[in-house]
């Protein structure tokens, strides 16, 4: 099966002190997806979150129907949409519309999310997350599928309920984790799997378990998509500057930080200086031939499975203009590199 190889995520972070608006940070984001199209990537995907205050992205499918007006070709891919503050038949619908704008690109991805702080924002249990995401995932293919439909289930229940417009096309589900119950859970009620751990070591042990729970699902686990993200820089001379680190560092200390019980939406700066080590540890990092090679013993392993590999160029606080001349060089040098090797 062909190797797809994405750009993203991108989250629409402004680190505080950058001296960037929200408003330039999705303007540079639509430039980069034009000129990923242009250059050669088949897909662009976002990521969501809520409340955090470098502004990440809250509303996903909004900026999603932007870049499909700025685009013709690339698969608008959601890496991933948190799915237990979705209002399911709110979500179908804007699912189906975004697919319709699109010409069919949309390609899905749901998630139970794990933040705290979010689930108390949003006024509900977080013991509720996987339940709320499994019910989401079976409502939407009820929705999807055209006519009314019923559901009875634990936290959402519908009689004769229709979502019209259906979708330009039958619509796929990626289920998001980084852990292998998430894996499992997604080979069983998913169409595919999205990685959202950035560790190659680890991305084995996932597939493992999203083939068990596929297979225990009656379904063939080579011919569901799986998504990997992979953190990345390329350059001619092979160096990673000090603003890549920085927004990759930004980048590592929301995520960690977030996993601290913590009442100050402030906690993910204060991390401490800058650690250039942790950044580039996981980074695909170097010359076009060095990224390959880094990746060349992970595609011979896997490169035979149906996979989209989102590799991340554009980091919080980078303009397009940082961002854009190492999204060309991967597309021209790297991506066809990858495409021979899978």
């Amino acid at each position: 099966m062909p190797l797809r190889v994405g750009l993203g995520l991108f989250t629409a972070q402004v680190p505080p002190g950058s001296g960037r608006t929200q408003a330039q940070e999705y303007e540079d984001i639509l430039g980069l997806t034009r000129a990923a199209e242009a250059a050669g990537f088949d897909s662009v995907w976002v990521s969501e979150h809520h409340g955090a205050a470098d502004g990440y992205l809250p509303s996903l499918t909004v900026l999603q129907a932007a870049m499909a007006a700025v685009t013709k070709r690339v698969v608008l891919g959601q890496g991933v949409v948190l799915g237990p503050f979705q209002h399911p038949l709110r979500f179908a619908e804007d699912c189906a519309v975004l697919d319709n704008i699109s010409g069919g690109r949309l390609l899905v991805g749901l998630a139970p999310g794990w933040r705290e702080e979010e689930f108390r924002s949003f006024g509900m249990p977080i013991q509720e997350r996987v339940g709320r995401n499994a019910e989401l995932v079976k409502i939407c293919r009820l929705a999807w599928a055209g006519g009314r439909f019923d559901f009875e289930g634990k936290y959402y229940r519908y009689q004769q309920v229709a979502v019209t417009p259906p979708p330009a096309h039958p619509l796929t589900i990626l289920m998001g984790g980084f852990v292998e119950k998430a894996a499992e859970r997604a080979g069983r009620l998913g169409d595919g799997f999205l990685a959202s751990r950035n560790d190659l070591r680890y991305f084995g042990a996932l597939v493992r378990a999203f083939d068990r729970g596929a297979e225990a699902a009656g379904k063939d686990p080579q011919r569901m998509p799986i998504g990997f993200l992979q953190n990345a820089w390329v350059s001619k001379d092979g160096e990673v500057p000090d603003h890549v680190v920085a927004g990759g560092w930004h980048q590592y200390g929301t995520y960690a930080t977030w996993r601290i019980p913590t009442d100050t939406p402030e906690a993910p700066y204060k991390l401490g200086p800058v650690d250039r080590e942790t950044v580039v540890t996981n980074m695909a990092h170097g010359t076009p031939d060095q990224v390959v090679y880094k990746m060349r013993s992970w595609l011979e392993a896997h490169g035979r499975r149906d996979l989209h590999i989102v590799f991340r160029l554009h980091y919080p606080g980078m303009t397009r203009a940082q961002a854009q001349p190492a999204v060309e060089l991967f597309a021209s040098e790297v991506i066809p590199q990858l495409k021979r090797l899978a």
